[in-house]
């Protein structure tokens, strides 16, 4: 028996000795710096003020923090401005990423976005630039899936540089028509989505009413009326005017004629504007074919004229696939796009008339098309 615990001790010693071993060399404990503990370089050029409107790039050095172990670290640059140099605004995170410490480069036009940010924090308006600013810097950098417990930031530097009104770039909402046409519920909105223009703005083209025409709502506040968009002034028929999103009343085209309805969310303001041609060519049937129906010699899954020149359906598409929307159960007139792959966050596009095919993956989706315009929107349905 005493023979036994002497070889068991050996063994316990051996198992616990393999165990430190393998702990320091195979998993190493991880160490979170403190904040200011690797440093931050700036650029040479940052000895001079940075036009921004005229620079194309800037290109940042900073040291790998030591989290215990070699680590594949994710960086980003944030920006403070203050034109006084004592009084700054909150730090602007910017979006472009870097695993290189040595070469961190973001646009100049991505900083000058976040310089304007700040600016317009402190108070500034469009119409105050182009503006001079200090502006400090900042790399903030954490491990990939650990983004909450690892983030850590480095050293500061200082410059300044000179901007005209430049902000980030916006990821694009969804927004949805409520009134006359396509009727005045949350369900028929959702067939009549607004299409994306870039920059927070949003169009819909069709033969309007004159009357009633519209009100709008932001994707997460579908059926609540407090919170729809619309003007202050109930049937307002103004060529343009102000948005308003508090109890706001519905907004009436001119005439009854074919506009583009033009919102722009940043400004919170609408215009109007007549068609050219008030004749638009006219479809009997639009249709969504592709892979996932064995691209049909005619017909496919029907969509719906929801308003004039604006077709909408919900499928579900069973398998990755390519597709396309065609008009009238025939390949004269259809609609691919360039280098589209619908998601949540790039879900519109400007079709092209036999443009290349669109790549979807499997899945449930809205479909959207103005005939007129040729924009598309596929949203994927969550």
């Amino acid at each position: 028996m005493k023979k036994f615990n002497i070889f068991a001790s050996m063994l316990l010693a051996l198992v616990a000795f393999t165990a430190c071993s393998t702990d320091r060399d195979d998993n190493p404990t991880l160490v979170i710096p403190a904040d200011g503990s690797f440093a931050l370089y700036a650029p040479g050029i940052t000895a001079n003020t940075i036009d921004l409107d005229n620079s194309t790039a800037m290109t940042f050095q900073v040291d790998q923090p030591d989290y215990g172990y070699t680590a594949a670290i994710t960086y980003m640059m944030e920006f403070a401005v203050s034109e006084d140099g004592s009084t700054w605004s909150e730090w602007q995170l910017t979006e472009t990423s870097n695993e290189n410490p040595l070469a961190i480069t973001l646009s100049a036009s991505e900083i000058a976005g976040a310089v304007t940010t700040g600016l317009v924090e402190l108070g500034r308006s469009e119409a105050d630039f182009p503006l001079t600013a200090f502006v400090k810097a900042r790399v903030r950098a954490f491990l990939p899936g650990l983004e909450e417990s690892s983030t850590i930031y480095s050293t500061e530097t200082q410059f300044k540089v000179t901007t005209s009104y430049t902000l980030p770039p916006v990821p694009a909402s969804l927004f949805y028509i409520v009134g006359a046409q396509p009727g005045w519920s949350a369900d028929a909105a959702i067939s009549a989505v607004m299409f994306p223009e870039g920059g927070d703005v949003y169009t819909y083209t069709t033969k309007f009413t004159g009357a009633w025409d519209l009100k709008m709502w932001y994707v997460d506040d579908l059926g609540v009326w407090e919170k729809c968009y619309g003007t202050e002034t109930d049937g307002d028929n103004s060529p343009a005017g102000n948005i308003i999103n508090e109890n706001a009343q519905a907004i009436s085209s001119p005439t009854a004629e074919f506009y583009t309805f033009t919102f722009d969310k940043q400004h919170m303001t609408y215009t109007w504007t007549l068609l050219d041609n008030q004749a638009p060519t006219e479809y009997t049937s639009m249709w969504v074919v592709g892979g996932f129906n064995d691209w049909p010699s005619d017909s496919g899954v029907a969509m719906t004229q929801v308003t004039p020149h604006n077709w909408y359906v919900q499928a579900t598409i069973g398998a990755d696939t390519e597709l396309k929307f065609r008009a009238n159960d025939n390949w004269d007139v259809n609609w691919g796009a360039t280098d589209f792959a619908p998601t949540l966050e790039n879900f519109s596009a400007i079709g092209e008339n036999n443009g290349p095919n669109i790549v979807v993956a499997a899945g449930q989706y809205r479909f959207y098309l103005n005939d007129i315009t040729g924009a598309i929107c596929i949203v994927p349905v969550q």
